[in-house]
């Protein structure tokens, strides 16, 4: 069945030249060109789209508003954009609604790449023996109000990081929950922050929006029964596990963006872990059992559910519109070649840190660690790296990075 993109953007010639650039595609994609925010969304009132990819600046209403109205309508459209402008304010407005920010200009290879890269990652999320588990379910983590309320803020021109810091601290239990986190030695701040506007500040909006998101998701479930999973251990082993993925990407030269990507991918790697435990707490203790005697915990899981918890989370996420790199970190971070584009992510970051946070840190007793994927490092050359990252990995974290 033929993937439906829809792209948009106000500028003919651009329209153009991209139907030119993808004329091969016609017959793996049904495309069509628009060039309006307005245009687009009527569009999306006559058919679904599997895949929209729009500009960031156009009249009337702009790409980030645009990608807000389709996820809020259409929440499982992956959305891209494709834009000119690499400015970092814009960057941030995108922030929540996007899953993949592009820059002008985009070859066609790495274009088609990125959309093929995000569309397989979502049908593999909605196979039909992992959308029965998740049916099966009665209670799974909602995307908190409080970070659409931010995403909201983010996609209009004129807001300030003051002002979403104003947002954040509106909610009085997170805004605890995030001061007390961010002023504790995971951290390692020079000075004691007081309110959500400081905390924006200095973590920056990323941070603060993974923090959100994450803090969310373990305190809805701190009163739940969730027989041998320990809720508190799972929490310092993703905060450690996020901390150890950010900084193994600014060790391979990774990005700002890169780097948040992998914090956040790290702190929500094991969310899958909780849903399962929660939802399904006999055949959670069953699975544990079984990695007690020796089976790899994933293998056990797949064993009891037919899918594993980084499946489950993935597919949350995925349904939350986390960026595509996020998605694909948490989905696979058990297995990264399996990936269908052999490059540097925060997915090799997040399994990376996770095999290396394991090493240091005690399994469930008698429950094997996670191995390395040896063939995923081997393809990216980056064997060589591991005792490296593990060097780093033991020096303290005496500041904000």
């Amino acid at each position: 069945m033929k993937k439906r993109i829809l792209f948009v953007d106000d500028e003919a010639m651009i329209l153009q030249g991209l139907q030119r650039m993808l004329r091969s595609m016609r017959g793996a994609w049904e495309m069509e060109f628009v060039d309006s925010a307005e245009a687009a969304l009527r569009l999306f009132d006559q058919k679904p789209f599997d895949v929209i990819v729009s500009d960031m600046l156009m009249p009337k209403m702009n790409g980030a508003e645009l990608l807000t109205e389709v996820m809020r309508r259409h929440p499982r459209t992956v959305r891209l954009i494709l834009s000119g402008y690499a400015d970092k304010d814009l960057i941030l407005k995108c922030v929540g609604s996007t899953h993949q920010y592009l820059a002008k200009p985009c070859d066609p290879e790495s274009l088609k790449a990125t959309i093929d890269r995000a569309s397989s990652l979502e049908d593999s999320l909605h196979n039909t023996d992992l959308t029965k588990l998740v049916c099966r379910m009665n209670h799974l983590p909602s995307l908190p109000a409080l970070y659409m309320q931010v995403v909201e803020k983010v996609s209009r021109p004129d807001t300030s990081l003051h002002e979403i810091g104003g947002v954040v601290g509106q909610d009085m239990g997170m805004t605890a929950q995030v001061l007390k986190l961010a002023n504790s030695a995971f951290f390692g701040l020079r000075r004691q922050l007081s309110s959500a506007e400081e905390a924006v500040e200095y973590l920056g909006l990323d941070t603060i929006k993974s923090l959100v998101l994450c803090l969310h998701a373990f305190s809805e479930f701190a009163e739940a029964e969730t027989g041998p999973l320990d809720l508190e251990a799972l929490w310092l082993h993703s905060l450690r596990v996020a901390r150890s993925a950010r900084r193994i990407a600014q060790l391979e030269g990774q990005d700002a963006k890169g780097a948040e990507e992998s914090f956040t991918a790290g702190l929500l790697h094991d969310i899958g872990k909780i849903v399962l435990a929660v939802n399904l707490p006999e055949a959670y203790t069953e699975a544990t059992r079984l990695a007690q005697g020796g089976l790899e915990f994933t293998l056990a899981e797949q064993k009891v559910f037919g899918a594993n918890h980084a499946n489950i989370g993935g597919y949350l996420i995925g349904l939350w519109g986390l960026p595509v790199p996020v998605v694909e970190a948490v989905t696979l971070h058990h297995c990264p070649s399996r990936a269908t584009q052999p490059v540097f992510s925060p997915l090799i970051s997040v399994h990376a840190a996770n095999v290396l946070e394991r090493e240091r840190s005690n399994c469930p007793p008698g429950a094997p660690k996670p191995p390395m994927d040896a063939r995923a490092l081997e393809l990216l050359g980056l064997s060589s790296r591991v005792e490296a990252w593990r060097l780093a990995l033991q020096e303290p974290a005496n500041r904000h990075e």
